[in-house]
């Protein structure tokens, strides 16, 4: 019998055959998520069946023809209690008009399997969970930004689910203030995420750079690209700040394919930012900010740990 993992993006979707005696990842693929970006003309009801056909295609590349027993799906957006996806601005911007029940729906192409869906940045930490107690926070920072907080070994998420859209916090109140892909303007993912920072980064040089391009010259110590970068770290080292000083967390794991592109660096500015705006106290931020594993591997095994933990 197989475990099948997903990591659904608003990039990227990954698919991986995962061991839950070893904790493992057998084998991976991956594919371009359709989202309302690529797909602008394209209604909620075409994007989800195009993600399920997807999910579909790669699963069974993977399972070559033996039985799935378990399904554990990591999604980039807020999950309520019965496993809803309740948003999803990265992949589906604002189309998403009600709790969407995707579980059942991959349940249609594999009806013998259990089907877990949760949060991707939650499903992240549990990759990074040292212990049964302890308390930490994971922070992706990629096509869009989120955290979770976990105490006491579990994901803090709300009654309704909503715990850890950071990158929904409103950080810039100007009329300029760039537009989030939820709708809302200024948020902290509309200013300091991947897509926002390259956003940027194409106004100030040419539309068409990459975020290849913008990292490279990132780690060349370009002056245009280590401003531009600052600039999405701030805000980012703010909410750390909070917290921090608001529940006192200790330790922060920053993942995602943006932030761990840009590597060391990167980790110093936003750990800097937080101290910025933060008591001095008793530690150092260098020390409560890490950078996760860079293998693009954490929502696969987390959904594969997460399914296990149950």
């Amino acid at each position: 019998m197989a475990t099948l993992v997903f990591d659904i993006g608003g990039t990227r979707t990954r698919a991986g055959l995962f061991n839950a005696r070893t904790s493992t990842l057998v084998r991976s693929v991956t594919a371009a998520t359709p989202n309302h970006l690529d797909f602008p003309e394209s209604s909620f009801e075409q994007l989800s069946e195009q993600l399920l056909a997807l999910m579909h295609r790669l699963g069974t590349e993977l399972v070559d023809h033996r039985a799935v027993s378990e399904i554990g799906v990591a999604f980039a957006g807020p999950i309520g209690p019965a496993g809803d996806v309740l948003a999803a601005p990265t992949i589906w911007g604002t189309r998403l008009p009600s709790p969407y029940r995707l579980g059942k729906d991959v349940a249609r192409h594999w009806p013998n399997a259990r089907v877990r869906i949760l949060n991707d940045v939650t499903a992240a930490g549990y990759r990074y969970l040292r212990s049964a107690e302890e308390d930490f926070c994971v922070v992706t920072v990629s096509s869009g930004i989120g955290n979770k907080v976990f105490a006491g070994g579990r994901a803090l998420v709300g009654r309704n689910g909503s715990g850890g859209e950071l990158g929904h916090l409103r950080v810039d109140d100007s009329a300029s203030a760039p537009v989030c892909e939820c709708g809302g303007r200024g948020h902290l993912g509309a200013v300091s995420s991947g897509r926002a920072v390259l956003a940027c980064a194409r106004k100030a040089r040419s539309e068409a750079l990459t975020s290849g391009d913008l990292v490279a010259a990132f780690q060349r110590n370009d002056l245009w690209a280590v401003r531009t970068i600052e600039r999405g770290a701030g805000p980012l080292g703010w909410g750390l700040a909070a917290m921090h000083l608001g529940v006192g967390i200790e330790r922060f794991v920053l993942v995602g394919g943006f932030a761990l592109a840009l590597g060391e660096r990167y980790r110093r500015l936003v750990a800097e930012a937080a101290h910025a705006r933060c008591w001095g106290g008793r530690r150092d931020w260098n020390a409560r900010v890490e950078l996760g594993l860079n293998d693009d591997f954490s929502g696969l095994i987390g959904a594969g740990i997460a399914g296990g933990s149950v």
